[in-house]
């Protein structure tokens, strides 16, 4: 039987009868279609996860009957603070989606000088953008979702950049992300938008530390940059390996 895995924004109790808020009630019923007594794995973003299943199903809300608690954490060890220049609907949700997959901790909408998207339009989005962590925790077995700061400034953002690591990606970039020899306490990854940066911004972003870092002959699109530069440095100093 399908264990159907969600989000809820309320408190859990092992052992506790939990009547489902609006919104998950309606995805339960609706398009999950589940049935009374379907297992059931509830997260509320505040570590570990609850096993239930469901209890009742009724037109206004739907009722899990939790059984016991496990504290399984599928946190990253890498800690990524995403800096993600906002870009068009599409390419913006699917980079939120993948980033959040491969376990980034932080991710920061910024607002730069090719960003195509008004700030008030864009701030507009953010309860859409949080919407598109829970849905990719839910996939992916997360169950701490990321933090998703407010829109801000690029300069503002990098100002305040404290990772051990900074890295900006750029096709000027020739560091190997494979070969570094030291693996870093933190690291802070910047992506710009459809555009690419300004020169003014890449200056800036040096000057607070960040070196550019590319991936090789190949332009990739500003939704798929995020996804491949956090599984590379994944793979080489977080969790993206094969277990032993």
């Amino acid at each position: 039987m399908r264990q159907s895995r969600l989000f809820v924004p309320q408190d859990l109790a092992a052992g506790g009868l939990i009547a489902l808020e609006p919104a998950p009630s309606h995805y339960l019923r609706n398009v999950l279609r589940v049935s009374v007594a379907a297992p059931v794995t509830l997260f509320n973003g505040q570590g570990g996860e609850h096993l239930g299943h469901i209890a009742s199903i009724s037109k206004s809300v739907v009722c899990v009957q939790l059984s016991h608690f496990s504290s399984i954490d599928r946190a990253s060890p890498l800690p990524v603070r995403l800096g993600l220049c906002i870009t068009k609907r599409d390419a913006m949700d699917t980079a939120i989606q993948m980033a959040t997959e491969l376990g980034v901790n932080h991710i920061q909408p910024i607002l730069s000088e090719h960003t195509s998207v008004g700030r008030q339009a864009a701030e507009k989005r953010n309860s859409h953008w949080q919407q598109i962590i829970y849905s990719a925790c839910e996939q992916s077995g997360l169950n701490r979702p990321p933090l998703l700061g407010a829109v801000m400034p690029l300069d503002t953002w990098l100002a305040n950049a404290t990772a051990e690591l900074k890295l900006v990606a750029d096709p000027s970039g020739t560091v190997n992300l494979l070969t570094m020899p030291a693996a870093p306490l933190s690291i802070d990854l910047l992506i710009g938008p459809e555009g690419g940066f300004a020169e003014a911004e890449l200056q800036c972003a040096a000057q607070q530390g960040f070196i550019c870092a590319g991936l090789g002959p190949r332009i990739l699109r500003a939704a798929h940059a995020p996804a491949a530069l956090i599984g590379l440095l994944q793979a080489r100093f977080g969790d993206l390996q094969p277990l032993e």
